[in-house]
């Protein structure tokens, strides 16, 4: 892959346009979405911090960080 950086933005805004012209606004939205390459691993960090805590923990948590 020789590409310059001046050849891959210019294959990005290629892409860019085509995208734009063929997608309303909230399709492209949904597009990048699907394409975006997320990080981490969501089901290990989602039971790692199932704590229990009351809602006065909670509230003072949102005050916290408000």
């Amino acid at each position: 892959m020789g590409e310059t950086l001046r050849e891959l933005e210019r294959v990005r805004d290629k892409g860019f346009k085509i995208l734009k012209e063929h997608l309303s606004p909230t399709e492209l939205i949904e597009f990048f979405q699907i394409i975006s390459n997320g990080t981490g691993d969501y089901t290990k960090e989602k039971y790692e911090n199932d704590e229990d805590i009351t809602i006065e923990e909670f509230e003072k948590i949102l005050a916290e960080n408000n």
